[in-house]
């Protein structure tokens, strides 16, 4: 059976880490795009400056999988910007993701675009390796446990593993791998090209089921980083 495309289509979509840089961004492209919001987040008033039309606000812990339940229900897609606060130990990322599961499950909403990390590439060179043994291991650790939940459910789901992310704007000038990082790629991507692929991805699914590296390239070699946006 063939994927639904929403492009065009004005949805209904269930943001978690909406407070966070990548949240925000998710949520302001997602309404010049036309799409309704949903944010469930812990500190609503972080969230003032962007209530206008399309944008309802929840307040509620992530990791209470009846309290996402609750108000899930009727929505077309999850999009997932959480992230630890720190490097120390946390099962923050991989709580998040079973009470996620669970109440998508619960509800019938079939969709999830969940951010990872890059780390998690393990032929991606020994900067990598080092990291993820070292001062990275907890968040490797627990984004790992993260994405062996969700690959592990029936849901139709995108896991997108970006390297270290900035504020810079959106330039749609990166590229994306299917478990991988793109050839050529830098070692960072700005938190709105982030968002601008997961919203692309709801609209034009492509990566269904599937780790997706992405990163800023150089120009000499965008030709030659898979597909670009």
């Amino acid at each position: 059976m063939e994927r639904e495309d929403l492009g065009g289509k004005k949805k209904r979509l269930f943001v978690l880490g909406a407070t966070g840089g990548t949240g925000r961004a998710i949520v302001e492209q997602a309404r010049w795009r036309g799409h309704l919001v949903t944010a469930f987040v812990r500190s609503p008033e972080k969230l003032e400056p962007l209530l206008r039309d399309g944008l309802s606000v929840v307040q509620g812990d992530p990791r209470d999988r009846d309290a996402l339940r609750a108000v899930m229900s009727g929505h077309d897609a999850v999009l997932s910007a959480l992230g630890p606060a720190g490097l120390g130990p946390t099962t923050l990322v991989s709580d998040c993701a079973r009470s996620t599961v669970a109440a998508m499950e619960a509800t019938g909403v079939r969709r999830l675009l969940i951010v990872g990390v890059a780390v998690l590439f393990e032929a991606d060179g020994l900067l990598s390796a080092i990291a993820r043994r070292t001062f990275l291991r907890n968040v490797a650790r627990d984004s790992a446990e993260m994405e062996h939940i969700v690959s592990e459910s029936g849901l139709d789901w995108t896991i997108a593993r970006p390297p270290r992310l900035t504020n810079g704007g959106l330039t749609r000038a990166y590229g994306v791998g299917d478990g991988r990082m793109p050839p050529g790629a830098r070692l960072t991507l700005s938190r709105a090209d982030l968002a601008n692929f997961l919203l692309d991805e709801l609209e034009h699914p492509a990566h269904v089921r599937r780790m997706v590296g992405l990163a800023s390239v150089k120009a000499a070699e965008r030709e030659g980083a898979g597909e670009l946006f």
